[in-house]
């Protein structure tokens, strides 16, 4: 006897709903636009102190011939190298590298 074939393209898909806008009303000071990143990057300082400390080991150093979105977040790291906001950030809030 063969098993029935459930169609899944029938059921709604769960998209969480998050209210971004009024978390940033309530909490205007929570994040802050990073001035190395391109874009208008918007970060809390415990995400700037995350990307500096992972930005400065050397397992992230070195970029070579790795996987494409291994290659992707090196490149995005490398102007956390020497960033004297994320230095500030990492000696203030003790946060454990990626």
């Amino acid at each position: 006897m063969r098993r029935r074939i459930k169609s899944r393209g029938k059921s709604p898909a769960m998209i969480p709903y998050l209210d971004t806008e009024a978390w940033l009303r309530k909490n205007p000071d929570a994040l802050f636009e990073c001035p190395n990143q391109p874009g208008n990057l918007k970060l809390t300082p415990q995400a700037c102190a995350k990307r500096y400390l992972t930005a400065n080991e050397p397992r992230w150093a070195n970029i070579g011939a790795e996987p494409f979105p291994i290659f992707v977040f090196k490149m995005n790291l490398i102007p956390c190298r020497n960033c004297k906001t994320g230095a500030e950030m990492a000696s203030r809030h003790q946060v454990q590298a990626a």
